[in-house]
């Protein structure tokens, strides 16, 4: 036997990949919670199904009529030649036409016609149902105070005479009784309630209340529960329909719009038809007197300014004063020239001479400033060969001021010219300008008058064709409609709808049960069966062994050899041969036995493994190293005993002395003896190790059930001197966290020979025999036993 504490750990890997091995969907798992969720799910449905029912059971049924209508206009106009101008501006049409059965002007005159003016219903257990032409009782009002309107009123009938009344919310401290046919006078209200000749019918005793609609009432409730919708726009045909909770009453008032819209329509489009020939009247009355009063400005005009062409006399004077402005650029360009000239020479810089030449000055003056250019150009090139103060730069600059002042002479006189010339144009200019000043204003308003005049006269022809056109189908066009399908009294109500809410309560019922399930699922970190097991760790897993149903265990017992032939049995048979694999037939045989916590059943496979093995004719020896709870002696139905492992470990006893046999002959087993105040340091001794090496050569393989490694350090210190270790998950008790510990032994220890094995496993095929075991500690390492009873 050697440590196994320098070897690389090849189990699990580096680190288990959390989100294959803890979100992937685990099929088998999922069946599973199925199963286990059935009743919940049944309760479920049960529930939805008692919902959909209860809200079809306490829901007022929707009723809705509906009529048919066909909508003929005949223009008789168009024989004629004329079109009509209404069927242009949507008034016939079918969307103008919906709009007018919709609008609040039409309802209007509905309310008028039904005479509904009072609603009355009937109180019964749960629902209130409107006695709509079946009251008991009439009430005829005058009210005083607006505020009595659409407010519900109590009315209690107590005998066939009388009756109490009341108002909701109350106004006065009680209720108030009185006798059929007696007038209620009060300051806010009049009130006459009548019997009907329904009361005798159904005996009329009971509790109603009555409300007395306002008309802006019953028009929000026809825009509320009314539907035009169109059938077909090239046959005009529309449908007319209202919802209610009494089906006679939405007949009756579909009936009643039917019956009013031909007269409606008819009084509303010939009334539009008026009203346009009045504007049309109107306008053109205005229109004549305008255009009267720009023919009297034509007159006048004429008369005062003794032409009727302003265009002539304006163009004749725009040509004169653009012949003065080409004259008078032309003079500022000559002056410019010769005032850049002058600048140029008392600069003392050549003149450019091309440019005085394009500007067409006279020759005499040109000639000059040639003259000077050549000069001025000849003293240039003297001073390039000579110095400034020889004889003959300074004879050519001699020469060159002279001819400076020649020029600048005749220039300033030509240049008096020019500017005396500008001044004659500029007087020229404003006489001009002066005498025909008030052409272009006069023109102006002459010609805007006239465009004025112009629109006004076109205007008025399009009122006079307007008019002739209204006239013509005003006295040609005849409306009128067909009810295809007259107001229906509905059988069926449109809600609630009974398939539909059914169906809503099984969608719902499916909905929350895949809810439940999945949630019950998504929060179920336990780990329930091998397949799981074998995703979320790399290290060999050498078996499961099923739950053990027959009874009820308590605490772990050694069953192997009262039950040869069960599930249990084989199962641990099976572990046994893939041990020998693992330990490759080796001579030292020194299994460690652990777990995450108490509960998941190392004791117990550590007990009844090495009874397996002992049934092969193998020396066992199973030592109860967890001696800060030992077990091992209630397995097999022992006392605890006072000497054991502990005593061993501090030198008191032989271990030989301490070996107890079992009813299995080959095993024996080594309890731990009285509880030590330091389990972990006696196995760091060299007393352990001694142990361990004298028991490996008395028996063949020697088990060795260790405490928890997750709550204390005793089972590491184990597994080191151990030649396999035996990793103990109990299935549907252990977490999936759980197996981090396991990650974090390999990792930090480096250990190679770790398998796991899977505990308590439900066999759900029914065919098996169910042999297994059912026990548990519990969470809590240091519990008391009865916390750790099987559940």
């Amino acid at each position: 036997m050697t440590e196994n504490s320098n070897t690389s750990g090849s189990g699990l890997g580096a680190d288990v990949n959390e989100s294959d091995a803890f979100n992937d969907l685990d099929v088998e798992k999922l069946l599973q919670v199925v199963r286990s969720s059935i009743l919940y799910v049944v309760a479920i449905f049960a529930v939805a199904g008692t919902a959909s029912y209860a809200f079809l059971r306490y829901t007022k049924p929707v009723y809705e009529s509906e009529s048919q209508l066909k909508l003929n206009i005949q223009n008789e106009a168009v024989i004629l030649g004329v079109q009509n101008p209404l069927e242009n501006s949507g008034v016939n049409s079918l969307s103008g036409e919906i709009e007018l059965l919709k609008s609040n002007l039409f309802f209007s005159r509905v309310v008028e016609a039904i005479n509904y003016n009072v609603s009355y219903h009937y109180y019964g257990n749960i629902l209130t149902e409107e006695r709509y032409r079946n009251s008991p009782f009439v009430v005829s009002y005058k009210l005083h105070n607006t505020g009595f309107f659409d407010r519900p009123i109590d009315i209690e009938i107590i005998s066939e005479s009388e009756f109490e009344l009341s108002f909701q919310p109350a106004e006065q401290s009680g209720a108030s009784r009185h006798k059929f046919g007696e007038t209620i006078s009060t300051p806010e209200y009049n009130l006459l309630i009548e019997k009907t000749e329904n009361f005798a019918e159904d005996n009329g005793i009971g509790k109603y209340y009555f409300t007395i609609n306002s008309e802006s009432a019953l028009i929000s409730f026809f825009q509320s529960n009314v539907t035009v919708q169109p059938l077909n726009f090239s046959a005009k045909t529309i449908k007319i329909s209202l919802r209610d909770f009494n089906k006679y009453k939405a007949r009756d008032f579909v009936t009643a719009i039917d019956t009013l819209y031909l007269k409606y329509t008819t009084e509303e489009k010939n009334q539009a038809i008026e009203q346009k020939l009045s504007f049309l009247d109107e306008q053109l009355g205005i229109t004549e007197r305008k255009i009267e009063e720009y023919e009297d400005y034509f007159e006048n005009f004429t008369i005062e300014n003794r032409t009727t062409n302003i265009q002539t006399d304006l163009g004749r004077t725009i040509v004169l004063l653009q012949s003065l402005d080409s004259q008078r650029y032309d003079l500022q360009n000559k002056l410019t020239n010769i005032q850049m000239a002058q600048e140029q020479m008392d600069k003392g810089e050549p003149l450019l001479l091309a440019n005085y030449n394009s500007r067409s000055l006279p020759e005499f003056i040109s000639g000059s400033l040639t003259e000077y250019n050549k000069l001025f150009g000849e003293r240039e090139v003297l001073l390039g060969s000579y110095n400034e103060n020889t004889y003959a730069v300074s004879r050519m600059t001699q020469r060159l001021e002279t001819l400076k002042k020649n020029v600048r002479g005749i220039t300033e006189e030509y240049k008096e010219n020019l500017v005396k010339a500008l001044r004659e144009l500029d007087v020229r200019r404003a006489n001009l300008e002066r005498n025909f000043v008030e052409l272009p204003s006069m023109g102006t308003e002459f010609n805007k008058t006239r465009r004025f005049y112009n629109l006004q006269e076109e205007f008025y022809f399009s009122l006079i064709k307007s008019k002739a056109e209204l006239e013509i189908a005003k006295a040609g066009t005849v409306q009128d409609f067909d009810i295809l399908s007259p107001a229906s009294l509905p059988t069926e109500p449109v809600h609630p709808k009974q398939l539909l809410i059914y169906g809503v309560g099984a969608v719902s019922g499916l909905l929350l049960s895949l809810l439940f399930v999945g949630l019950r699922y998504l929060l179920d970190n336990k780990i329930s069966h091998q397949g799981e097991l074998e995703r979320l760790v790399s290290v060999p897993i050498l078996g499961s062994i099923p739950v053990y149903k027959r009874e009820k265990l308590l605490t772990t017992k050694l069953l192997v050899h009262k039950i040869p032939q069960s599930v249990i049995s084989e199962s641990l048979r099976s572990i046994r041969t893939n041990m020998d694999f693992l330990l490759n037939g080796g001579d030292q045989r020194v299994i460690a036995v652990t777990s995450t916590i108490s509960g998941e059943g190392k004791t117990f496979v550590a007990v009844n493994l090495g009874g397996i093995l002992a049934k092969t004719g193998q020396k066992v020896l199973v030592v109860d190293l967890d001696m800060r709870k030992p077990k091992i002696h209630l397995a097999f139905g022992r006392e605890k005993d006072d000497k054991g492992m502990s005593t061993v470990l501090i030198g008191r006893d032989k271990f030989e002395d301490c070996v107890q046999t079992t009813e299995i002959e080959g095993l024996q087993y080594l309890g731990a003896g009285p509880i030590p105040p330091n389990p972990s340091e006696l196995m760091l001794g060299e007393r352990f190790d001694n142990f361990i090496k004298q028991a490996s050569k008395k028996y063949d393989v020697v088990i060795l059930d260790t405490p928890p490694v997750g709550l204390v350090t005793d089972g590491v210190i184990v597994m080191k001197k151990a030649d396999l270790t035996l990793y103990v998950v109990r299935a549907d008790y252990s977490r999936k966290i759980f197996l981090k510990t396991l990650q974090k032994l390999i990792k930090m220890n480096k250990f190679n020979n770790i398998s796991v094995i899977l505990n308590s496993v439900k066999i759900l095929n029914k065919k098996g025999y169910g042999y297994g075991y059912g026990y548990g500690y519990g969470y809590g390492y240091y519990d008391e036993d009865h916390k750790g009873k099987a559940k």
